[in-house]
Order: C-alpha cells, then structure tokens, then sequence
C-alpha cells in the first residue's frame, strides 16, 4: 500500500514519498487529473521527485535503507505547479470509476504499437526498460492473533468493497508462474478476513494478451475467487483464439473470465462467446468493448462490433462499452450498454447503498450545521461602524462538497469558475470538481510561474487602502469571452463581489452571477446572487 506524509514547505505543493511507490503516484495523479480535468494531456505533466535525506536526519530510528529512498515529490502542469495537497492527503481516493489502481509488476514485453501505459512509464521514468518487466514484491504474509493470514498487499479494513485493477502497467500473463502464486494468494487472504467479517468481497482484475502464460497451478481448484476477473485482449479477428487458451487455462478453476475487445482494429467475429458462457456461467463472465484512445487512433465503426453485441445479447453476458463509443452506438440507433458480471454488480451495490446511508448523514449534518451557523455567526468589525459576517469553510470537507452540489442544481449556464485567494477558494474549487469546468483563483502575490502578470488594484469594503490581486496572462485568457461563475463563502451586500466583478470585465469576461453558500438579506434580493442560506 502506498503511504504518503504530509510534507508542506515554501513550495505550494510536496509530499514525502518512497521511490518504491512511484507507479501508485503517477497511476493516482493521471486517474484523479483525467476524471476532473476536461482536456487533461498527461505529456504536459511532470513530476521531479527530490531526495530529502538530510532534512530527515532527525529520524534516525529508520532503517537507513528506506531512509535514503525518501523523496519529495513536485509536479508541474504545463509549466503550471499544481495543487495537490488534496491528493497527497488520500491518494487512494476513489474517483467516480470506484477502481483502485495498484501495480505489481511494472513492465511489459510485448510492446503494442499502440501503448498507453508504456508512454506513461517511459515519459515519467518510472523504469528503466518498459520491455523487462519488474516485480515489486514479493508480498508478506502475516498473522493476527487467531492465527489467520493477513496480506501485506491489500487494504482488508475497508467497508467498502474496492474494485482493484491490478495490470495498468503490465501483462498478467508475461508474469513469472512465482510472482501469480504470491498476489494471488495475498488476494485469497483478503478475501478471507472480508468473509469472516461478513463483508462484500473486494474485486480483483487482471488483462492479458498472452493467456497461454496464465498459471493457476498452485491454487486449489475448490478455491472461491470468482471475485478474481481474468481477462483476455482481443484487438483483431486473429487473435480469437485467445479466448479459447484464456478458457483452458483458468477453466478448472472458480474465477470470472473476460474479453476485453479493446482497441479494436478492425472486424472481429464474435466466436468462442458460447464455450466462455458454458465453462464459467453468465454471471461469470464478461466482455468489455472499447476503441483505441491515442491521437493517431484508427476510428472504429460499428460494423466492426455488432456482431459481438449482437452475441452478447443473444447469450446474456454482461456487455460493458468503454464511454468513448457512446456517440458511435448512439447515433446507429442501438443500446448503450454498462453491464458487470455477479461480482462487480454487488460491489457497486454494496457502495450505493453506503453512499445512501452517507449522503443522508451529511445532508442531515448540513441543516444542523446551517441552522447553528446562522445562530452563531461571529460579528467582525474591520473599520469603525461596520459589521460583517465571517463564515470559514477550511478543512469542513464533507460540508464544502454537499454546498457546492446543492448550488449546481440552482446555477445558470457558466463556462469558468473564479474567485480570489480567500475563504471562497474551497468552495469554488469543489464547483468546479463537479461541475469539469475550469477555476481561476485571482492571488494576493505573483508566484513563481506567473508570467505576463495582469495586476488590478480594487477598493475593498473590508480595507481602507486598495488590494492588489494578479493574474498571470494566461489566466486571464482563460476569462476573455466566457461567462463567469464568480464564488465567495459570504456575500454581506450587494456590492460585496464588485472587486471580483471588476477583474473579470477587465479580462474580457462577462458575470454569470455571484455564487456563496450564506447571504445577508440585501444581497438576497439582488438577482444577480445566488445562495443557500439568508443570514438573519
């Protein structure tokens, strides 16, 4: 498991790091980018990682080996050092896919032509040789107190049951026959304390092109972990016969087979579907479609794919599409299929019904908290006879995510977030988190990438002489023309965001409206402001 301290210095962005982590760092970062960045090109990200030896020397009960492999880690966008303190505080965080992604082996021998994951680890550097792959165990087995195992790998405590993918940076069947046995029977110990806990088993998924080199041998055929997916890759109509070695191979066994038909390249017939749904049972088994993603990709037509959705469905296996085919499924006039084999369906259940349970948790937190905030609300006076109303959001996380969701169903149409570097900052970066539109924050100071700085001096309520807020160039850009969503914690007045107003008209941009989660009953009545809560 990865494990991440805390590290904050003069940077706006570090934290402690072991080498031997670096994969889950990357893998983390790319799937926490692309799910809430419309856009995102990993190749514009770059991470330095730093050794900080020195500055932990105070720790000297380390074991020095590990010691010297602590690193700091910096990541740049495009020049751009991004926020990742929230990452770095639970890099395990589970996106909307609700997969984690963990890598044994990093490597693969095969090299596709059309290689997602070797350009990821060759552009980050995470090994030397993509083509040799390496292992990063071997996994312990330890010992409770009853005698029980319990895997190294895995994290078992979880209520929730996960959905771990396991070969984002590898072939299952390019591993050596040692290094299947060992993550294997670190997954039948995980499976093992969630069932005498009574809790959902956690799923597991491996792909490989080569299920010839699948060696389930030392696992006792009797063994339950159809929660275990085994998937083949089938890209063109010569490699079918894949299916038929994936099925030789794992058939003695209680597992869950899969055909990942991705990317497809071109026609492929829908063969062996039937001895795949005889051998494992339609609740156990699974075929997922997709196309291929790179910039130059071949653009896949449907007549490529119809004949195995047709199967599919004729046979009821579980169909999944990847989302890059819903337009081309849509727009032919056929069904949209996300389906899941037994397994995945009831984890995904199990989450829902928690998520439920949590949602109304926090909506219930959310009107207790209101009703006391409105209550107990802090008067502050800045400048003789004046009264304003201080709300802080910091660190109230479960509160920041519930208030942005609630005004999304109450904004106009918007095409940018934007706010200064004060109380409004969480508020209008959660916006933006769910809605996938772009936030800019306007800074007290010029940072160290700035460049082309846009400086705009504003007369506040809140202080006698102006402030200075600044913008570099190509964040101002980003306002010219678009319709801007302008976000705070607290609106006192009518007037209170005409500084914020002020800096996106001299950006070219137009307000779309004025945005905070408590208003008093001046601001209320303005149309132009949307709120939750009116202050008494």
């Amino acid at each position: 498991m990865l494990r991440i301290e805390d590290y904050y210095t003069d940077a706006p962005s570090a934290g402690i790091i072991t080498m031997l982590e670096k994969p889950e760092v990357v893998n983390r970062l790319l799937n926490t980018l692309i799910c809430n960045f419309r856009g995102f090109d990993f190749m514009k990200l770059k991470i330095n990682m730093h050794p900080v030896r020195e500055e932990l020397e105070e720790f000297n009960n380390l074991n020095k080996h590990y010691l010297g492999q602590i690193q700091m880690l910096h990541a740049y966008y495009d020049g751009h050092q991004i926020a990742l303190k929230r990452i770095l505080k639970d890099i395990n965080y589970d996106t909307h896919l609700n997969t984690k992604v963990y890598s044994p082996v990093v490597g693969c021998p095969i090299d596709c032509s059309y290689c997602y994951t070797k350009r990821v680890v060759d552009h980050f550097e995470i090994t030397d040789n993509y083509r040799k792959p390496v292992f990063r165990g071997f996994y312990k087995m330890m010992k409770d107190a009853d005698g029980n195992d319990v895997p190294e790998l895995f994290n078992i405590e979880n209520e929730n049951p996960i959905d771990w993918f396991l070969t984002y940076m590898s072939d299952f069947g390019c591993w050596k026959p040692d290094w299947q046995e060992n993550v294997l029977q670190q997954i039948i110990a995980a499976n093992a304390i969630k069932r005498r806990k009574d809790r959902c088993v956690d799923t597991f998924q491996l792909v490989t092109k080569r299920p010839n080199g699948i060696d389930l041998s030392p696992i006792p055929a009797d063994t339950d972990i159809r929660n275990v997916i085994i998937s083949c890759t089938v890209d063109k109509n010569e490699y079918t016969d894949r299916i038929l070695t994936l099925i030789e191979k794992t058939k003695g066994h209680l597992v869950t087979a899969s055909v990942v038909y991705q990317p497809v390249l071109e026609y492929i017939e829908p063969v062996h579907l039937d001895e795949l749904v005889k051998t494992f049972g339609k609740d156990h088994c699974w075929v997922i479609i997709g196309g291929e993603i790179n910039v130059n990709a071949v653009p896949l037509q449907y007549e490529w794919i119809k004949d195995i959705v047709d199967k599919c469905v004729k046979l009821g296996i579980p169909l999944k599409m990847q989302p890059d085919l819903r337009p081309l499924v849509t727009a032919k006039g056929y069904t949209f299929y996300e389906q899941e084999p037994s397994p995945i369906r009831e984890s995904k259940a199990i989450r829902k019904k928690n998520l439920v349970k949590k949602n109304a948790a926090i909506s219930e937190k959310y009107e207790t908290s209101m009703a006391e905030s409105n209550q107990k609300l802090k008067e502050c006076a800045p400048i003789d006879k004046l009264d304003v109303a201080s709300s802080i959001l910091y660190s109230e996380a479960e509160m920041i995510v519930e208030c942005a969701k609630r005004l999304l169903a109450k904004l106009p149409d918007f095409d940018v977030i934007f706010s200064a570097e004060t109380k409004g900052t969480p508020l209008a970066y959660e916006i933006s988190r769910q809605s996938f539109k772009d936030c800019i924050v306007a800074h007290k100071s010029v940072k160290m990438y700035m460049n082309d700085t846009l400086e705009v001096a504003v007369k506040s309520i809140m202080a006698e002489k102006k402030k200075k807020f600044y913008l570099s160039a190509e964040e101002a850009d980003k306002l010219n023309g678009k319709r801007v969503l302008i976000v705070d914690n607290v609106i006192g007045t009518a007037e209170a965001l005409n500084d914020l107003e002020f800096i996106v008209e001299m950006a070219g941009g137009s307000s779309a409206g004025k945005v905070a989660v408590f208003a008093e009953s001046e601001a209320v009545n303005n149309s132009s402001i949307i709120c939750l809560e009116q202050l008494i």
